[in-house]
C-alpha cells in the first residue's frame, strides 16, 4: 500500500500507483473532488533529505515547516477547547442546569467524557444557573409563622431534574 501520495493520484480512476493500491483511495478521491475548485495552500516539505545534503533552502524550509507545525497545533488546541465547552454547555443545559458533579455524571451516563474544568466554566457563565442560585437564596414566603411582607407573596419557580 502507498501512503502520502499527491493530490493527482487521488484522481486516478484505478486507485493504484505502479500496480500497488493507494491507501484510502476512495477518501483521496472524495477530497480531490471537494477541493478541486478551492484555493489550497500547500507548504513545502522535505521529508527525506540527509543533513549533509541540506543547503540553505532546505534549512529555511525546515524552519518554516516547524513554525507551521506550531501554528497548526495552537489552532487545533483552540478548536478542541471550544468543542469541549460546546459539549459541556449541551450537557449542562440538557441535564437541567444541575451541579458540576451531576452534569458530569449525566454526560458520562450518555457516553460523553467531559473535563470538570469545562463544566465549571460553563456553569460559571450560565445565566440560568445564576438565576436558580439567586432564587435559592430568597427568603421563604412563609417564614416563622407569618408572610414575609404584609399581604404580598412572591413565587419563584424553577425546574430541575430529580436525582
Amino acid at each position: 500500500m502507498l501512503c502520502g501520495v499527491g493530490w493527482k493520484v487521488g484522481k486516478r480512476p484505478t486507485g493504484s500507483v505502479g500496480g500497488k493500491p493507494i491507501w484510502a483511495a476512495d477518501e483521496w478521491k472524495d477530497i480531490a473532488t471537494r477541493v478541486e475548485k478551492l484555493a489550497v495552500k500547500v507548504r513545502h516539505v522535505d521529508a527525506h533529505v540527509p543533513k549533509n545534503w541540506a543547503n540553505e533552502e532546505h534549512r529555511n524550509n525546515k524552519q518554516v515547516d516547524q513554525d507551521a507545525k506550531i501554528e497548526a497545533s495552537k489552532i487545533d488546541l483552540d478548536w478542541q477547547h471550544k468543542g469541549e465547552l460546546f459539549l459541556a454547555r449541551w450537557a449542562h443545559d440538557a441535564s437541567g442546569h444541575q451541579s458540576r458533579d451531576a452534569t458530569y455524571k449525566w454526560a458520562r451516563d450518555r457516553g460523553v467524557d467531559l473535563i470538570m474544568d469545562s463544566i465549571s466554566q460553563v456553569i460559571h457563565d450560565c445565566e440560568t444557573s445564576a438565576a436558580i442560585k439567586q432564587a435559592k437564596r430568597v427568603k421563604p414566603l412563609w417564614y416563622g409563622g407569618q408572610w414575609s411582607k404584609y399581604e404580598e407573596a412572591w413565587q419563584i419557580d424553577y425546574i430541575t431534574v430529580l436525582v
